[in-house]
């Protein structure tokens, strides 16, 4: 059985199949993979950090170097554990020997932090927006193992899914109730709505798919008749910059909740299609997004360059969409992989 998540692939098969035994060999017979396990950090339970940028920036696109600094060194050993359940999660979809192996590191090395209950006390507005994307890269790898480990009993799995779904549903009373205008509707309202889709589909909550599907709606219907988002391009020359970073969750969240039913790509006159067709465009035009931000964009002013993870919610697009554009914009770039969307899209896509 293929497990890559085409579009002929329905992703509600394959949470149905999370508590499903896997038909694997022993561990003793995977010598070859004993290397695959994750040196798992210690659960990071409490978030309290400031925001990156200076206080004198409005549009919040001067970093500020000590407090971008404190951010990073907090977010670090979170990025680098999501990194690695990634690359591991991902051996274990490739197949052959170790497989099995990276199947139960992943899910071994989840329970640890699920059983700390860890993200849990998130002390600050920062903390608060910027953890759901980690969350979300874990519930991916998640997907990806799970079907295939062996290592945990269904009470295990429960604490997992128990512990992911209390932390998303958390999120998603933060954003609904009490995040900043700005943030309650960006970038990081469709992190945490990719969030709410990997971990309802893992959970089995529809209420974390609804609420998801609610997020890509409310984000990119906003996006105007070029499919630039205003709440992106209103941070002056880091615009583009975020507006790509929208992207990704916006694209993956539909691909993820289209075999669940929900048909967000059609939203609000195609909207998702309009913002993913912005990227190529600015890029093959600079005017286009200096126009809407009003300044010129780091991009095109050699302090950006933009990165191959960057577009790696082109493999989930190109699954379903033929887009000449795009498939174009993106070979030069491949392999396409990003943490936060589960690791090396091709494998999952």
């Amino acid at each position: 059985m293929s497990w890559k998540l085409a579009s002929t692939t329905t992703l509600s098969i394959l949470a149905a199949m999370l508590t499903a035994s896997a038909s694997f060999p022993a561990q003793g017979a995977e010598s070859e993979g004993e290397d695959a396990c994750i040196d798992v950090p210690e659960p990071v339970i409490t978030l309290s950090y400031g925001s990156r940028y200076t206080d004198e920036s409005e549009d919040r696109s001067d970093y500020d170097a000590e407090a971008n600094r404190a951010v990073n060194e907090a977010l670090g050993p979170i990025d680098d554990f999501v990194s690695d359940l990634a690359r591991t999660a991902n051996r274990s979809i490739r197949g052959g020997a170790g497989a099995l192996r990276a199947a139960n590191c992943v899910v071994e090395a989840i329970h640890v932090w699920a059983e700390a209950d860890a993200l849990s006390d998130l002390q600050t507005m920062n903390a608060q927006i910027s953890s759901p994307s980690r969350l979300g890269g874990m519930a991916l790898a998640y997907l990806q193992a799970a079907p295939l480990a062996t290592a945990l009993t269904d009470e295990e799995r429960e604490t997992i899914t128990a512990w992911m779904r209390e932390r998303s549903l958390a999120s998603a009373r933060y954003f609904d109730e009490d995040a900043p205008p700005g943030a309650s509707r960006n970038n990081l309202r469709a992190w945490a709505g990719l969030s709410a889709a990997a971990v309802g589909l893992a959970s089995g909550s529809e209420e974390l798919l609804d609420w998801a599907a609610t997020t890509v709606e409310l984000v990119a219907c906003e996006a105007d008749a070029d499919g630039a988002l205003p709440l992106e391009m209103g941070r002056g020359p880091l615009g583009l910059h975020y507006q790509v970073h929208a992207v990704a969750p916006l694209v993956v969240t539909s691909a993820l909740l289209q075999p669940e039913g929900y048909d967000l790509f059609e939203a609000c006159d195609g909207a998702v299609h309009r913002i993913v067709a912005f990227v190529p465009a600015a890029f093959a035009d600079p005017d286009l997004a200096t126009d809407k931000a009003g300044e010129p964009q780091t991009y095109f002013e050699g302090k950006d360059e933009l990165q191959s993870y960057e577009l790696a919610w082109a493999e989930a697009y190109l699954s379903l969409f033929d887009d000449p554009v795009i498939a174009a914009f993106v070979e030069d770039f491949r392999p396409l992989s990003h943490s936060k969307l589960g690791g090396r899209q091709s494998l999952i896509w």
